[in-house]
């Protein structure tokens, strides 16, 4: 993971923990498992695994990220996307709509309700410009969680 990315990650984790009313806007979590736990098979995806060597799940404004315990109980929606399980792990939301990586090249997409698929970008480029970037608001608009990256001067 970029040092860019871990930096701003870390910086609105101590934001979310110091005022307990900021746990409606987001959370952070620490990884929770430990290396041997990895099954890394996709190349494709090293950006997206090494993330959870740092952190578990996240939520960050509508954006969630689940963590690698929770992912099994979250891959039904995979069958809605070409390519099915082969191709996407589901690994969050754009609350509601699931949001997936593709395991052969690392783009994250989002599938909304009218069968539109959104592209964002690999793991480590869609963390840092639209989880913890300016190009949140192109996915949810002005929001708790973006009025927070402003106010702490990441965007």
């Amino acid at each position: 993971m970029r040092k860019t990315i871990q930096e701003k990650i870390e910086l609105m984790k101590n934001v979310l923990e110091e005022d307990p009313f900021n746990l409606v806007i987001g959370e952070i979590q620490e990884r929770i498992i430990t290396d041997s736990d990895f099954n890394l098979k996709e190349v494709a995806l090293q950006d997206y695994y090494n993330f959870f060597r740092e952190y578990g799940s996240i939520r960050c404004g509508s954006i969630i990220i689940f963590g690698q315990n929770e992912l099994d109980d979250f891959q039904f929606p995979v069958a809605d996307m070409p390519g099915e399980f082969e191709e996407w792990i589901c690994i969050g939301k754009i609350d509601p709509y699931p949001l997936y990586i593709n395991k052969k090249n690392g783009m994250v997409c989002c599938l909304f309700e009218d069968s539109k698929i959104k592209s964002y970008e690999g793991w480590n480029d869609f963390l840092d410009n639209y989880v913890f970037g300016e190009r949140y608001i192109e996915i949810v608009g002005k929001d708790e969680w973006y009025e927070l990256l402003r106010e702490q001067q990441i965007i």
